[in-house]
């Protein structure tokens, strides 16, 4: 399959932006990995994380393929996997000499921290540290909240310039929002506890979303076989077509219910979201911003199906109703939204 085409990084992944509202498909036919480049030292920053938790749960699957070091601010509480043999390390992510000291045998190093530590320059230290530790494969975090595009073009650039003087290999993985979470969390419009959707606009802009078990597979087996991906962004969606409209049917009919349906003017989110960042506020503009991207036909950033590359990853075509079926099952049916999720309206300008 031919490399992802070069574009705008900024306009690339506009998609990507709306999951900083958040804070299993099957494994394929056959097994992935342990071809030329072997990775089998495996460091996770931000282990209780939903990206992180996810991973490690995929990566225990696999015995004793992978030794996993699982590597956490120095305040966090995180907890080990129980019957696991997976090793802990805190570490103080300001300190390069701490970072190297961590990363030191590693030969790949999964970045899937949050918060401030996903700005530039504390992102550029991690990654510097792994190279002067010799560190073989970096896998970005490109998960970053609107606030911090800036920093993901930059260290995207960064990246790629490391990538061609070959001092590591790196990759970076996109599939959209994770669909189970903003399904029942409440940024897909719907309150399924309480039986209430939000539709904004038509309800028919198609979305591009993925459930976290799906990003953690496709995750793992391009640690298991990292030939194929290096040096580039994977981008991957196992959901042929959705839209908010197909949703609704969809958990109506999953729950044999009707929603109360509230329709809601998505244009009138995106312009004063946009008049909120161009005021330089963007924290003001992040919920409309994620909205508008994901809903309004008129703005979308949404549709990356052009650079869908599902089989190169293990990732398998889901049906719309499967994967309503497995969030309702994650998070339960009586799983309330949360009410500043769900419900988005236009900012003030």
């Amino acid at each position: 399959m031919s490399l992802t085409p070069r574009m705008d990084i900024l306009s690339r992944d506009r998609h990507d932006f709306t999951t900083s509202l958040l804070n299993q498909t099957e494994q394929p036919d056959e097994p992935f990995g342990y071809q030329t480049r072997h990775l089998k030292n495996i460091a996770i920053l931000g282990p209780g994380g939903n990206v992180g938790s996810a991973i490690i749960t995929e990566l225990l699957k696999d015995g004793s393929r992978f030794n996993i070091t699982a590597i956490t601010r120095q305040t966090s509480s995180y907890t080990l996997p129980p019957d696991s043999n997976i090793t802990h390390k805190t570490v103080d992510y300001t300190s390069a000499s701490a970072l190297e000291d961590a990363f030191r045998g590693q030969d790949a190093v999964v970045n899937c921290v949050t918060g401030g530590v996903t700005q530039y320059d504390p992102s550029k230290l991690i990654i510097d540290a792994a190279v002067a530790v010799g560190v073989d494969f970096f896998f970005a975090n490109e998960r970053l909240p609107e606030s911090f595009v800036g920093a993901k073009a930059r260290i995207r650039e960064y990246l790629e310039e490391l990538g061609k003087k070959g001092k590591i290999t790196w990759v970076s993985l996109n599939g959209g929002p994770f669909f189970d979470m903003w399904l029942m969390k409440g940024p897909a419009g719907f309150d399924v506890a309480n039986r209430r959707a939000r539709i904004y606009g038509t309800g028919n802009n198609p979305l591009r979303w993925t459930p976290l078990p799906t990003i953690a597979l496709a995750a793992v087996n391009m640690l298991r076989n990292p030939e194929p991906i290096i040096n580039r962004s994977i981008y991957i969606c196992p959901l042929l077509k959705i839209t908010q409209n197909i949703l609704l049917g969809t958990l109506e009919s999953v729950l044999d219910t009707k929603f109360t349906i509230e329709y809601i003017d998505v244009k009138k989110i995106n312009e004063n979201a946009k008049n909120a960042l161009e005021r330089g506020e963007p924290m003001k503009a992040m919920k409309g911003l994620a909205v508008s991207n994901q809903f309004y036909e008129g703005d979308g950033g949404n549709d990356f199906s052009h650079l869908v590359e599902n089989d190169v990853v293990g990732v398998q075509i889901m049906a719309v109703e499967d994967a309503v079926r497995d969030a309702i099952k994650r998070y339960e049916e009586d799983y309330k939204a949360v009410e500043g999720m769900y419900k988005v309206e236009p900012c003030e300008v």
